[in-house]
């Protein structure tokens, strides 16, 4: 598995790591050994949720395209932030998982910021200083069709 590591900087300043790379059925027991340092003791938790990203996309003998955006803490200004305007932070994810693909489609990242909204706002949250956003995003193109499916998870601060 070839794992590509970028960094985006979002909308009002929230940085991303984003690494992307492709599963094939004779990889996938590799997701659970992705090194995800900035998940930090959750890592895990992120694993967990990855390997069932991928499973859900049933991909079959085609490769699955994944991509993870893993936030620095938050900020108390952009913790804030988003608890004022709760919608910010699908546009944050959405950024980040499209940024690598399509680093000059606004379009991209308000289709994939809609759909991770519709999975964060499903989630009635405060956010916190030190709090770290996860989005993750699996394609399989061939098949039945091309498919799509995201996941977003938030590691709240365990203080310290």
């Amino acid at each position: 598995m070839n794992l590509e590591r970028t960094q985006h900087i979002g909308h009002y300043g929230v940085t991303f790591t984003v690494v992307r790379f492709s599963v094939v059925p004779g990889n996938r027991h590799t997701l659970a050994n992705i090194c995800l340092s900035d998940a930090g003791d959750f890592a895990n938790d992120v694993h967990y949720r990855l390997t069932e990203l991928y499973e859900k996309m049933l991909a079959g003998d085609l490769p699955c395209k994944m991509t993870i955006a893993i936030s620095k803490p938050l900020t108390r200004p952009h913790a804030d932030l988003l608890n004022e305007r709760g919608s910010i932070i699908a546009l944050l994810i959405g950024g980040a998982l499209a940024a690598p693909i399509h680093p000059f489609s606004r379009s991209a990242a308000r289709m994939i910021g809609t759909a991770v909204g519709l999975i964060t706002n499903s989630v009635d949250r405060s956010y916190h200083a030190g709090d770290v956003v996860i989005g993750m995003d699996a394609q399989v193109e061939g098949g039945i069709g091309p498919q799509h499916s995201l996941s977003a998870m938030v590691i709240p601060f365990q203080g310290g």
